[in-house]
């Protein structure tokens, strides 16, 4: 009789017990071919990250670490890796399921590429050891060519100014 009374608080201890995840921090994502994931973090000196890439379909995802923040993607228009990325990098991994385990000679912060380089679109998960992963982005849109602007400007003015003109001599007649 005793038991039944204790079977309910020991339930609701349970559930009030968080679940312990492996790794530190989690992100599911689906891409397409030629599409980067950025993820930045705060390391300190010697301090050990590790990184793993899974995925549900045939996508050919690559993997890397920067001490730097990249100003590109480094996928060129055919969707192929420019080869500058492997000398920037200070880390990679292009094996099935991407995997990179390194430790940081500097505290600062450091930035993570992901790429699905062909057979997307698919799905990957993507774990690390690291909670404190932030999902970062990279400006896609180029910016504004200024003679561009600066036409686009002109010819506006003056097509205003022409109507403005013709809708006046037709108040006057």
């Amino acid at each position: 009789m005793k038991r039944k009374y204790l079977t309910v608080p020991i339930l609701a201890l349970m559930a009030l017990i968080p679940m312990v995840s492996i790794f530190g921090f989690e992100y599911i994502d689906n891409i397409n071919d030629g599409i980067s994931v950025y993820f930045l973090v705060d390391l300190e000196d010697g301090e050990n990250i590790e990184i793993n890439v899974t995925h549900t379909e045939d996508g050919n995802f690559t993997l890397f670490l920067f001490d730097s923040r990249p100003s590109q993607t480094y996928v060129n228009d055919d969707k192929t890796l420019n080869p500058i990325i492997f000398q920037v990098a200070l880390n990679y991994s292009i094996d099935d399921n991407p995997y990179i385990n390194y430790t940081v000679s500097q505290s600062k912060i450091y930035y993570i590429e992901l790429i699905l380089i062909d057979n997307g679109p698919d799905t990957f998960f993507l774990t690390s050891n690291i909670d404190e992963l932030t999902r970062y982005y990279l400006p896609i849109v180029p910016g504004y060519q200024i003679e561009l602007v600066i036409v686009a400007f002109v010819l506006t003015t003056g097509l205003l100014l022409l109507y403005k003109m013709k809708s006046m001599k037709k108040i006057q007649n």
